[in-house]
């Protein structure tokens, strides 16, 4: 952009220069000036020919590098699959596809551009020879009255024709960096992107709670709505949880509270002035959203937990951790506090991730949270710490929960169950089974095959105590068998004596190991 507004620059100047050369040339002989203007006229034609190319080698070369700079950034971010198909020679011939494709487009422009100077050249030669001969017929009779006539002639000529060569050069750079700032262009301009308003009113607290008056809603660029008429109330200090199949509008709903997008119809209060009213970093400063995709930067734990505030204390920040169920990973960890933890948190697990996302929610004391999926991608154990963390964030908080799972959202004030769009069903979790709506059907879906696996590991548990009860039996009846022999003294071999003591210890040692599993399985 900088380059093209230099050419820009020297395209006006040079233009300048060139229309008072021509004045000079017209004032000392019209007539030549004249087939002057239609010589460079034909050389200007050829020269459209080459410019025209620099635009399309311009265009070529934004396209390929738009497209490595995408190739390359989505390959960095999925290495991890990359790797694990074995997919790296073929991503490294793309790669390299893009480079080369990119190369020849450059060295084309350049080629292009590079032909344009020496044809001016040779034009200027032609032009001037040409004037020469004819203003010898021209002025054929008066040639010594006009000889110095004719040499001032040709001295300005051959001056202003460089000109043409520089315009015509001008105008293939800035063709050629066409593409490139029509790309910068577009993402400056504001009149073609959704700016929102920002209000007047610093937020402060909520008083009463949160409405969504008829909200209807459809992305940029779309006309089908996402958000059809939602009418829903959330008191503050409540856990609000929305559930539904996927598409439903649960994180649509949830993205318009922070205002990252507006409602297209109705509006969204809190306690009773429109969403649009407050200031938008009061607002987003007063939320705390836990996603599913917990971000992290490649920096220390510190910095990451207390990201966006100041003046935090690492006192405050370890009693958010110990809150979050976090603290005893970060104990362990070699530098404790200050340990780097790598591109998007990858020296940590899910679990991990999610705990600091909740303590960095924790320090920011907000006064509403947002929780879309924070649990739905854990294993058991970190699920639970996870959702012991997610309890003690949301006590005494208005909360908004997203959920697949429905056994982490029964404990919620009001469930809100979506369907297309729509607000289908409200209540609480007894109440929603109870109709046999949505809700029970989701439940049913949900609960039916766990129901399944533990039946199966009843019966698996059944079968291994009945054949842990056989094989006590059995080891059983043959050790009193051998105590029976011996302590009745019916074996008068000593040796084969020794050898029913060792095998009645052996039943002994089998036998204990038998009742050992059985109170272990008892116990599970």
């Amino acid at each position: 952009a900088v380059a093209s507004i230099r050419n820009y620059i020297n395209l006006i100047k040079v233009i300048a220069t060139a229309f008072m050369y021509l004045a000079i040339l017209i004032s000392i002989s019209w007539q030549l000036t004249i087939l002057s203007s239609v010589l460079g006229g034909l050389l200007g034609l050829l020269n459209q020919y080459f410019v025209k190319r620099s635009k399309k080698f311009g265009e070529i070369i934004t396209v390929t590098a738009k497209q490595q700079t995408n190739k390359l950034l989505e390959l960095l971010t999925g290495i991890r699959l990359n790797k694990a198909v074995g997919n790296e020679r073929y991503e490294l011939e793309s790669i390299v596809e893009d480079i080369e494709a990119r190369e020849k487009a450059g060295l084309d422009a350049q080629t292009n551009k590079a032909v344009i100077e020496p044809l001016n050249e040779i034009g200027g030669v032609v032009i001037i020879a040409l004037i020469i001969i004819a203003g010898r017929y021209l002025f054929n009779e008066q040639l010594q009255a006009l000889a110095t006539i004719l040499l001032t002639y040709l001295y300005v000529l051959f001056r202003a024709l460089p000109m043409v060569s520089q315009i015509n050069a001008a105008r293939s750079s800035l063709l050629g960096d066409v593409s490139a700032v029509e790309v910068v262009a577009d993402f400056l301009i504001r009149e073609n992107k959704p700016f929102m308003s920002n209000g007047s009113i610093p937020y402060q607290r909520l008083e009463t709670g949160i409405h969504f008056d008829n909200v209807q809603f459809y992305y940029p660029g779309h006309q089908e709505l996402v958000l059809k008429g939602i009418d829903l109330w959330i008191p503050k200090g409540k856990m609000i949880a929305l559930v539904g199949a996927s598409g439903a509008g649960k994180s649509t709903i949830a993205d318009l509270l922070p205002r990252f997008y507006d409602p297209t119809a109705g509006r969204i209060l809190f306690d009773g002035h429109d969403l649009r009213d407050y200031e938008i970093k009061s607002l987003r400063k007063a939320m705390g959203i836990v996603s599913q995709d917990t971000f992290l930067f490649n920096n220390s734990l510190r910095f990451n937990i207390a990201y966006g505030l100041s003046d935090v204390s690492d006192a405050e920040i370890l009693a958010a951790t110990k809150r979050a169920n976090a603290y005893e990973f970060i104990s362990k960890l070699p530098e404790g506090l200050d340990t780097e933890i790598g591109d998007r948190g990858v020296r940590l697990s899910g679990g991990q991730k999610q705990r600091l996302a909740l303590a960095r929610a924790l320090l920011r004391d907000p006064d509403i949270l947002i929780l879309d999926e924070a649990t739905s991608a854990l294993d058991t154990i970190s699920e639970r710490l996870v959702q012991e963390a997610i309890d003690e964030l949301c006590r005494e908080r208005t909360t908004l929960v997203i959920a697949h799972r429905l056994s982490t959202v029964q404990k919620a004030y009001q469930i809100v169950v979506l369907d297309k769009g729509k607000v289908a069903e409200i209540g609480n979790h007894e109440e929603l089974l109870a109709q046999g709506g949505h809700y029970a059907r989701l439940h049913a879906l949900q609960f039916s095959d766990s129901k399944e696996a533990d039946s199966k590991n009843r019966e698996d548990e059944q079968k291994r105590k009945a054949y842990l009860s056989y094989e006590a039996r059995s080891s059983l009846n043959s050790l009193l068998g051998s105590l029976r022999l011996v302590s009745e003294d019916l074996i008068d071999d000593s040796q084969e004596k020794q050898e029913i003591l060792e095998e009645s210890c052996s039943s002994a040692m089998r036998l204990l190991h038998i009742i050992e599993d059985y109170e272990y399985s008892s116990t599970r």
